[in-house]
């Protein structure tokens, strides 16, 4: 039984391992596409190719996501695994990460209007989604962070 638990955690952590990962190369990406903007470099192929970038991380992400939830379900309907795998250490932090994730969308925010000073804003579309990404980001690299530590 202890295997079963063991291994489903460790499952969970590597889904959200590889979720951070394409959540960090898409910031990169996403942030680049926003500075390729005004000079025309994201119709140049080195945009084209920062954009299919960003598609396969965002791709990545969701297949993490999909394959999480379908973990979590699975867990959902066995009551020893949920008693084990959804303990007051994972509810205290799902918790606290509410808070980098309040982290994450001001800090994305307060960089965008930092740059707007040097740079124009041109997609306040893109703006509001990506700093709601970071927020959705930064919630989970708390959570996967501080429960590592754990």
């Amino acid at each position: 039984m202890n295997t079963d638990i063991e291994f489903l955690d460790q499952q969970r952590m590597k889904f959200l391992k590889w979720y951070l990962v394409g959540f960090f190369i898409f910031m990169v990406l996403i942030l680049t596409r926003y500075f390729f903007r005004s000079s025309g470099l994201n119709s140049e192929p080195i945009g084209i190719a920062v954009l299919i970038g960003s598609i396969l991380t965002l791709l990545l992400q969701a297949v993490c996501m999909l394959r999480s939830a379908k973990l979590e379900k699975n867990i959902q309907k066995v009551p020893h695994l949920k008693a084990a795998l959804n303990n007051e250490l994972v509810k205290s932090l799902t918790t606290q990460s509410w808070i980098a994730a309040y982290i994450g969308t001001s800090a994305m925010t307060f960089f965008f209007a930092i740059t707007w000073t040097f740079y124009p804003i041109c997609d306040p579309v893109m703006i509001s989604l990506t700093s709601i990404v970071a927020g959705a980001g930064a919630s989970r690299a708390y959570f996967y962070f501080k429960y590592k530590t754990l």
